[in-house]
């Protein structure tokens, strides 16, 4: 695992609050793998990410929640997680919005090291 991909990983443990294993995160290849990881801690349903953004204003909802730093009094939800796990990739590898769906893999569509 590369560097990119440690701190990946390391800003989505303290975004959601959560310990991820690290045989887990040693399978994780694709943004989808890491996103249903997460749903699996936090103890949420899968919600399959077209299903969010489809006619969602949401992007900008996680971004604002993510920028905010600040603990939420209401739980995660999928959408929330998909949300901001997003805005935790692009920040973290400057990449477009648009490149980040569940199927891209972080080494060979995102490049990450």
């Amino acid at each position: 695992m590369g560097l990119d991909a440690v701190e990946i990983i390391l800003r989505t443990e303290e975004v959601f609050a959560v310990n991820l294993p690290d045989e887990e995160c040693s399978l994780v290849v694709t943004v989808g793998d890491l996103y249903r990881l997460v749903l699996n801690q936090l103890s949420l349903p899968y919600q399959p990410s077209v299903e969010i953004e489809h006619g969602c204003d949401a992007w900008q909802t996680g971004c604002r929640r993510l920028r905010s730093q600040l603990p939420s009094i209401y739980p995660w939800t999928a959408t929330d997680t998909w949300l901001t796990l997003k805005a935790v990739i692009q920040d973290q590898l400057q990449v477009d919005e648009g490149r980040i769906r569940e199927e891209a893999r972080f080494v060979q569509d995102l490049g990450c090291d």
